[in-house]
This record gives C-alpha cells, sequence and structure tokens, in this order.
C-alpha cells in the first residue's frame, strides 16, 4: 500500500510539474504584443499580397497612383494610420461594387481631406521626408487630379482581398 501511495504521489508530481513548465513557458513566449503583431501582420497580407504570393492589384494601384517604390508602400500599406485610411477604400469599393450606387463613392473633397489630414502624420510615421515644396506640389496634384485618382480608385480589382 505505502508503495502504490507513494507511486501515485511520484505520477501526480511529475504531471504537476510538466504543466506547470508548459504553462509558464507557453504565457511567457505568447504576449500581447504579439499576437496583435501576428493579426496585423496577417490582415496586411491581403492588401499585399495575394495567395500565390503576387503583388495585390491594390499595392499595384497605389504604385500607379504615386510616385513611390515597392518599399516605401509596403511600409506606407503596414502603417496603422495608413492601413485604417485603405480599409475604409477597400469597404467603399466593394459596397460600390455590389450596389452600384454613388453614394458610397469617395467624393473629390473627401479624397482631398483625406490627404491634407493625414499626408503629414503617415509620412513621419514612415520615416519619409519630403520638402514643404513636394508637399504643396503633392496636394496641388491631388486637387487638379482628384477625378483620375476616384476613377483608378474604383476601377481597381479587389477580388483577392478577403475580411
Amino acid at each position: 500500500m505505502k508503495k502504490f501511495l507513494n507511486i501515485c504521489l511520484c505520477i501526480l508530481l511529475s504531471f504537476s510539474i510538466i504543466g506547470t513548465t508548459l504553462y509558464v513557458s507557453l504565457s511567457n513566449s505568447i504576449t500581447e504584443k504579439q499576437i496583435k503583431e501576428s493579426i496585423k501582420k496577417n490582415l496586411l497580407t491581403g492588401f499585399i499580397y495575394d495567395e500565390s504570393g503576387n503583388k495585390t492589384e491594390i499595392f499595384n494601384t497605389i504604385l500607379r497612383l504615386t510616385p513611390l517604390d515597392e518599399e516605401t508602400v509596403i511600409k506606407l500599406m503596414e502603417n496603422e494610420t495608413a492601413n485604417d485610411i485603405l480599409t475604409d477604400i477597400v469597404n467603399s469599393i466593394y459596397d460600390y461594387n455590389l450596389t452600384g450606387d454613388d453614394s458610397y463613392k469617395y467624393t473629390p473633397e473627401r479624397i482631398i481631406q483625406i490627404v491634407e489630414n493625414n499626408m503629414d502624420k503617415v509620412l513621419k510615421e514612415i520615416d519619409y521626408p519630403i520638402t514643404e515644396k513636394e508637399r504643396e506640389e503633392t496636394i496641388d496634384y491631388v486637387r487638379t487630379h482628384t477625378d483620375y485618382i476616384i476613377d483608378t480608385i474604383y476601377k481597381t480589382d479587389i477580388g483577392d482581398y478577403r475580411k
């Protein structure tokens, strides 16, 4: 009886040590920051790359509309502020494509407002300095080519993106 009780306690103690070790290992290795980064990375994958690993049409449209290189566009798309704006635009494209209702389209004033209100913040966050002259040229370009920008946005094939 004493031997049986001793074996049972050894087994119980072994399981307790193994369980505690696993719990501590998992709780220390998975942090809230890592979970948020993983979610962000997986969400952005749908904006930047399709399932085959090719650049999406969303990515290519941004390249067409801006003079930025691919590396900078990736940094831009990974930026939280820009990602929020991009998500809203993609939702607008979906709604417009599903309904055909022009009220879902961005207005020229809204496009101009988004650029004016967010350009400095986003460029600072991605560490992409521009001169005051470049800033004014960009805003002027957006103001004078808003119809082209909106037309290009709503012609973008977003079929590969899944929410």
